[in-house]
């Protein structure tokens, strides 16, 4: 083995390069794009139609100024999106060459420990021929001196995947993982990654089973991830809590990413306290209600698929909890946030000192959506007016709509 200093070197290691930030930079430029040349909404009124149309003029004027930055854009987009599909089939592709090296070093040390056997046999043969029993074993003795010790090569650590849907708590157990996990926290990506073998990759991200909706990965990867699952390569654990206060933390998510393009961590980084959110809801039901029904229409404004209604949301939670190999409700982490972390330390196979971790509270206040309840009466009659099965399924899952 090389060496430096005395100490020996690590073998190289690789592992997929993590380039969120470049999505990132894609879907950002796509945005800016689509703002090019764009007239920006003003509020109803005889003066501000006057003046839209004077700026769609204007810039109908400007159309041979604006048409060579598109098409660049364009171009650019279609480089970037190139670039990441090239970088995500290397990543791959390493992964698999790491894996087949793997393999062949388990194979190269089972004949060599089967060597070792044989040589030990024909020691005993020679021994029982010679009758020099003594001079033998102070032979071998000796030779043992020489012998490089054979350790077995224990099987790879399964590939985690971390799986909530949009709004359950998900970057909470991130947080966790990564701070609380030990020497497997450098395996940690917040983003989804599919291997054809078992690596000791820790995947985090949002992922659905029966509907193609936005911001989520789509039924066809979550079925990739499933039979990883299936073939024993993999792991997968699945992150909830109650659809009532998901859908009301979309709710805020998609209407501030949509009006103020910007992305936010949590309800409080929008509204102060309860009160002002439900003076929100209240003066904007028929918005949120829209959000809740799966209207396309409210999400006019950024082209591409919808968001799950609350009622494919409710289905999708329960095909995920049939699914997985450990489901974590984020209000038992607000109960014994330890306990509840030793269960995904268990199902990684890591063996940790729990005594010794610190574990947070979750910062989202479990049910929530009481509060709300008792301040904001439509919210109030539009849990009441849930149908049947979406009651049903709401009780399947574990959680009861009065509290």
């Amino acid at each position: 083995m090389d060496s430096h200093g005395g100490k020996p070197l690590e073998a190289p290691w690789f592992w997929p390069y993590d380039f969120d930030e470049l999505l990132r930079a894609v879907a950002a430029r796509e945005g800016l794009e689509k703002a090019v040349g764009a007239v920006n909404p003003r509020p109803p009124g005889w003066h501000n139609g006057l003046i839209q149309l004077l700026k769609k003029v204007l810039a109908r004027s400007l159309s041979w100024y604006t048409r060579p930055s598109r098409e660049f854009n364009a171009s650019v987009s279609r480089s970037l999106a190139e670039i990441v599909r090239v970088l995500d089939h290397l990543s791959m592709n390493m992964v698999a060459i790491e894996a087949r090296l793997a393999q062949s070093e388990k194979q190269n040390a089972a004949v060599a420990e089967s060597i070792a056997e044989q040589r030990d046999l024909l020691h005993k043969q020679v021994e029982s021929l010679a009758g020099l029993r003594g001079s033998v074993n102070q032979n071998v003795r000796s030779s043992d001196r020489f012998r490089l010790p054979i350790d077995a090569v224990p099987d790879r650590d399964r590939t985690a995947y971390v799986i909530g849907l949009f709004g359950t708590g998900r970057r909470y157990i991130n947080e966790l993982i990564q701070q609380n996990i030990g020497e497997r926290a450098k395996y940690f990506r917040d983003t989804i990654r599919l291997h054809p073998g078992p690596t000791p990759m820790i995947y985090s991200g949002h992922a659905t089973m029966r509907y193609v909706c936005r911001g989520q990965e789509s039924p066809a990867v979550m079925g990739r991830i499933l039979k990883a699952v299936g073939s024993g390569f993999a792991k997968l654990i699945f992150v909830y809590r109650h659809p009532l206060d998901s859908l009301l933390t979309n709710w805020v998510w998609w209407r501030t990413f949509i009006r103020d393009n910007r992305a936010i961590a949590g309800i409080s980084q929008v509204y102060r306290d309860t009160d002002h959110l439900c003076a929100d809801l209240e003066q904007n039901f028929a918005e949120f209600k829209a959000f809740a029904e799966g209207d396309p229409d409210f999400f006019a404004r950024v082209p591409g698929p919808h968001f799950l209604s609350f009622a494919q949301f409710i289905e999708e939670t329960e095909l995920h909890l049939h699914a997985a190999n450990l489901v974590l409700r984020l209000e038992d982490f607000a109960a014994d946030p330890i306990r509840e972390f030793s269960k995904i330390a268990a199902n990684m196979s890591v063996d940790l000192d729990l005594s010794r971790l610190y574990v947070d509270h979750p910062r989202a206040k479990p049910h929530g959506y009481l509060a709300v309840r008792d301040k904001v009466p439509r919210f109030g009659d539009f849990i009441d007016g849930l149908n049947a099965e979406t009651k049903q399924r709401i009780e399947r899952i574990g959680y009861a709509l009065q509290g």
